[in-house]
């Protein structure tokens, strides 16, 4: 699943995705990507947080999103190589 993300300058509100496929093929790290891209691009428009939903099969799933989120938020804030290389492929920001 990885590396389905496409540029930020391409997407607008109302914008639809359905995740669906089989456990282990990285649909928290994809939807967790999705996430981080709508809150950070100065491109795609009406991206307020009040204007984000994702919904889950359960708490359990809600929790380590929102982990994976903070976690990808702390590791870009502190300038991770990795996490900073795979933001500029879907942001339109350097």
């Amino acid at each position: 699943m990885a590396g389905i993300l496409q540029k930020d300058k391409d997407i607008y509100f109302p914008h639809f995705t359905v995740l669906k496929a089989s456990a282990g093929s990285g649909k928290t790290r994809t939807l967790t990507e999705r996430f981080v891209q709508f809150i950070l691009s100065e491109e795609i428009p009406c991206n307020r947080l009040r204007n984000i939903l994702a919904i889950t099969f359960s708490n359990n799933a809600a929790r380590e999103m929102k982990e994976r989120i903070l976690m990808w938020l702390k590791l870009i804030y502190f300038r991770s190589p990795a996490e900073l290389s795979e933001l500029s492929g879907i942001l339109s920001i350097s």
